[in-house]
């Protein structure tokens, strides 16, 4: 049964505006399924480049397969055929009109080198990330954009999470198992979760990666890819990881920006009021999916992930991802993570209006001042730049919390509005 995406509504807010609109994504996260329950009701046709009939008709010419399939046109799959950017490039040049192209694909085809057509001023650059764990239960998603508002509304706040009931936090530990990928998600049994991520790891390297780029190692890059599910929510050492992997720190680098390329993982950048830093501060890596991250290490239990002290990056893996999803359906959002030159960390800030919102996550039903200590020297050092903190936290009450500081429970992110 079709889920209901809440990107929908951008994607043909965009369709109406763009002539090209793009959605892309890690594979298996559902691009194809909405796309294709989307077209017969705006009126569009549908073909997939994954199909290898369709896809040597339009490597052999790229123009004349444009021509013989009728607009408004979904493409899905589409950086299998990189000349059809050029190709499309051509026919939205001479006809401006907007809804033309819906295409998409499992890399971030703007980073691949074959692709020399940037469509730039033509397209809309849409990204889908597994489902929200609302979304998922076919539930409108909260507004995390509530949380960041100029006049916070904390009795809305109270009453969607009263009216929710959450008499526990084994929904979030469920929730961080289970990941809001599409197929997995659906499993009961986490052995077959753990069978279902080792065979995507492999169709991933043959599909995204050995038909792409040229990959030396191909042991290493898998043994990366477990190293960085097992270290989300970290900086990365890259010169550390080089040595683990015994490969060069050159290919490393190149390594991790095909993965990101291909949406298994992303960075969140270290915030500065100086805008050339935050481009050379070293930033956190978060895998695009904790479901994912915690069946490719075998887990299958909350225990195992605790026993493994795992519990802290993924929790905050989980809320990142959360955040992200908003991000990617209401409007771009700057995200960023906080650490003074002493080391004190806030876990995420939002940049909204010029102000910005820190948030930190905890687990624990308690909060102490050792919790708030780093968004206190966040504030203080961002001063009136600061609009207010933030602690999810596993307990169940909206608490101030002191100067423009307030406790709101994780449940939130799971609540519908």
């Amino acid at each position: 049964m079709y889920k209901y995406r809440t990107q929908e509504v951008l994607i043909i807010e965009s369709l109406g505006s763009f002539r090209v609109v793009s959605i892309t994504g890690a594979r298996q996260v559902g691009k194809t399924t909405l796309v294709k329950n989307l077209c017969p009701r705006i009126g569009m046709n549908y073909v997939t480049l994954e199909d290898p009939v369709v896809r040597g008709a339009a490597q052999a010419d790229p123009d004349a397969w444009l021509e013989a399939n009728s607009c408004p046109l979904a493409i899905d799959e589409v950086q299998h055929v990189p000349d059809l950017f050029r190709a499309i490039k051509v026919r939205v040049d001479n006809d401006p009109k907007p809804g033309q192209y819906l295409i998409t694909g499992s890399a971030f085809w703007l980073s691949m080198k074959k692709i020399g057509e940037s469509l730039a001023g033509r397209v809309a650059v849409l990204e889908l990330w597994p489902f929200r764990i609302a979304e998922w239960e076919q539930k409108k998603p909260f507004d995390v954009g509530k949380l960041l508002a100029k006049d916070l509304d904390a009795e809305e706040i109270r009453a969607i999470i009263q009216q929710e009931q959450f008499s526990s936090t084994d929904w979030l530990y469920q929730a961080v198992m289970r990941g809001g990928l599409p197929v997995p998600a659906a499993f009961s049994s986490a052995r077959q979760r753990v069978l279902w991520s080792q065979s995507y790891l492999k169709t991933y390297l043959q599909r995204d990666v050995l038909d792409f780029v040229r990959i030396e190692h191909i042991v290493e890059y898998t043994r990366l890819i477990q190293l960085l599910a097992a270290r989300t929510a970290q900086t990365l050492n890259v010169s550390a990881l080089s040595r683990e992997l015994g490969i060069p720190q050159p290919t490393v680098r190149r390594y991790l920006a095909w993965l990101q390329t291909t949406y298994q993982c992303y960075e969140i950048p270290a915030y500065s009021r100086n805008i050339g830093k935050r481009l050379v501060r070293t930033p956190k890596h978060y895998w695009m999916d904790t479901g994912m991250a915690v069946s490719m290490l075998g887990f299958k239990t909350w225990q195992e992930v605790e026993s493994a002290q795992l519990v802290g990056p993924l929790m905050e893996t989980w809320v990142c991802g959360e955040i992200k999803k908003w991000s990617a359906s209401a409007g771009p959002t700057n995200i960023y993570f906080w650490r003074s030159h002493d080391g004190s960390e806030a876990d995420f800030l939002l940049e909204t209006e010029g102000q910005v919102v820190g948030i930190e996550v905890k687990v624990g039903c308690r909060i102490d001042q050792r919790d708030l200590s780093g968004l206190h020297e966040c504030r203080d050092s961002l001063g009136k730049h600061f609009r207010r903190g933030i602690v999810l936290y596993g307990g169940k009450e909206v608490l101030p919390l002191g100067d423009r500081m307030i406790a709101v429970p994780l449940s939130i992110l799971a609540s519908g509005s």
